[in-house]
């Protein structure tokens, strides 16, 4: 299925940036699971979306099972938790490896990329889960934290850590969805809501250095994956699921970059409703983080401002490709 993209258009006045808006062609992909079957649309979930198939595997199974009624019990979620988590970690390699190195004038890891991209895909067994996890651990300890010199004088509210029954209090639909809101206003989801209380990642933050925080969060969310890898207890916050009224169930999974909410409801055991709310939507509401955080940036040139904007939109990882487009005001 076609995914879309972003367009990130930036207006600099020759020393800052000063407008900045985002334009989304991503489609409401849940639309083709209306009228499906509750297996049908089960299995077709993961092959609709390119990035985070285990995530969205997961978070349709879980609550097309909560519109039936059932909860899954702690042991069930094991095996997609340890799926979810490996996914995550990939994630994350994959951008501070791949991405992020040629944004600070350095080269693509690829070599090693590819190395850790076979030991991921190779995880078979608990045993194959803790070797991975003390490897990774091993390399956390020796990798330097980058620290791009991008500061923000202005960001929207760090999303908090909901529950399913949480987020069930107001389920969402498809016109929120489209432009998540908490309490009416955008917030940010991902590694940093996740994270802001680690110390390094505070430590950027009170300093303005958001971008550098979000990236310092991503080595913290790497260690929490692999504690999880060692103990599947400490990924028990990172799914479930809950029953809503009239054949309706809600699911939360967390993922590299921010929560997943999945609602369906079902009549005579067909989807009569499909509702996917994923981070990118929450990430670049038109009034998001993007926005808030990019307006007002320095740049003494049309390159420091591109590259400004292309920082910001990697450290905020929308899950579809982007483009930056810079006018001058």
């Amino acid at each position: 299925m076609e995914q879309g993209g972003l367009q990130l258009t930036l207006r600099w006045d020759g020393a800052r940036i000063v407008e900045a808006t985002v334009a989304s062609t991503r489609p409401q992909a849940a639309r083709v699971l209306h009228g499906l079957p509750a297996a049908r649309a089960q299995a077709l979930v993961p092959r609709l979306f390119s990035l985070c198939g285990q995530a969205q595997a997961a978070a349709a199974a879980l609550a097309l099972a909560a519109a039936q009624g059932r909860r899954p019990a702690p042991d069930a979620l094991l095996a997609p938790g340890r799926a979810v988590a490996l996914e995550a970690i990939g994630e994350h390699l994959w951008r501070l490896l791949l991405d992020w190195p040629p944004l600070l004038g350095a080269a693509a890891r690829r070599e090693e990329f590819v190395v850790w991209r076979k030991r991921l895909l190779a995880v078979a067994t608990v045993e194959d889960a803790q070797a991975l996890a003390a490897a990774l651990e091993v390399w956390l300890a020796g990798e330097p934290l980058p620290a791009p010199e991008q500061g923000a004088a202005d960001s929207v509210a760090l999303l908090p850590l909901r529950d399913a029954t949480a987020w069930a209090e107001a389920p969402p639909d498809a016109a929120w969805a489209a432009r998540p809101a908490l309490a009416g206003a955008p917030a940010e989801t991902g590694a940093l809501a996740r994270h802001a209380g680690d110390p390094a990642v505070a430590a950027r933050l009170a300093a303005g250095q958001r971008v550098a925080a979000r990236l310092a969060a991503r080595h913290a969310d790497l260690r929490l994956l692999a504690e999880g890898l060692r103990d599947p207890a400490r990924l028990a916050g990172w799914l479930d699921a809950a029953p809503l009224a009239d054949g309706a169930g809600l699911a939360r999974v967390e993922t590299a970059r921010g929560v997943l909410l999945h609602l369906t409801q079902l009549k005579d055991g067909r989807v009569e409703r499909y509702v996917i709310v994923a981070p990118t939507e929450w990430n670049f509401h038109p009034q998001g983080a993007f926005v808030r955080e990019i307006v007002g940036c320095p740049a003494a040139s049309r390159a420091q401002a591109e590259a400004a904007g292309r920082r910001l939109a990697l450290a905020l990882d929308p899950c579809v490709a982007y483009q930056v487009e810079l006018t001058h005001a």
